[in-house]
C-alpha cells in the first residue's frame, strides 16, 4: 500500500508543473512557471530556475543572471470530501413473562471531510543570458551547474517537474 501511495505521489508531482518562455531580446527571456499546490512555492521556483537554465543552453548561451522576479499564488481550499457515517451495533433481548428487555451498544465512525486544495503557485523570472567568454557574465550562474550532471538530458527533454534534481 505504501509503495502505491509513493508511486501516485511521484506521478502527481511529475505532472504538477508547467512553464512558458517569452523572448524579450536575443539575450533576455521571461520565464513563467506554474506549479500545483502540492509543489509549494519552492516547487514553482525550482521549475522557473531549471527552465531559465534550459533556455540559456538552448539559445547558445552558457550563464545567466536573474534580473527580475515575481511570485504569486491563488492556493486555497475549494471544497471538502464528503463525510460518511458508518454505524455498527449489537443488541440482545430477553423475554420473561410477556416482558422483553433489550440491551445494546452501537458505534458510529465518521470519515471524510478532508479539505480539497486548488489553485497554483506562480513564479516569474526575467533572465539575462551570457556566453562563457563574455566578461559581463563573470558573476552569472552556470546553466550546466544549475541542471546538474544530466544537463544534456534536461535540455533535450520537455518534461518538467517541481521536484529538485
Amino acid at each position: 500500500m505504501r509503495i502505491v501511495a509513493t508511486l501516485c505521489l511521484g506521478l502527481a508531482l511529475a505532472g504538477c508543473a508547467r512553464s512558458a518562455t517569452l523572448p524579450i531580446t536575443q539575450d533576455t527571456v521571461q520565464i513563467t512557471a506554474t506549479a500545483a499546490p502540492v509543489c509549494g512555492q519552492t516547487g514553482a521556483q525550482n521549475v522557473a530556475l531549471r527552465q531559465a537554465a534550459v533556455e540559456t543552453l538552448r539559445r547558445g548561451y552558457d550563464r545567466f543572471v536573474i534580473v527580475g522576479g515575481q511570485y504569486s499564488d491563488n492556493v486555497r481550499v475549494v471544497g471538502h470530501t464528503p463525510v460518511v457515517a458508518h454505524t455498527t451495533g449489537t443488541a440482545t433481548a430477553t423475554g420473561h413473562g410477556g416482558f422483553v428487555t433489550a440491551h445494546g451498544t452501537s458505534q458510529t465512525t465518521f470519515t471524510g471531510g478532508q479539505p480539497i486544495v486548488g489553485g497554483s503557485h506562480n513564479q516569474g523570472l526575467l533572465v539575462k543570458m551570457f556566453r562563457a567568454d563574455d566578461p559581463a557574465g563573470a558573476n552569472a550562474v552556470s546553466a550546466r551547474d544549475t541542471l546538474g550532471p544530466k544537463w544534456e538530458e534536461a535540455v533535450k527533454s520537455d518534461a518538467i517537474s517541481c521536484l529538485p534534481t
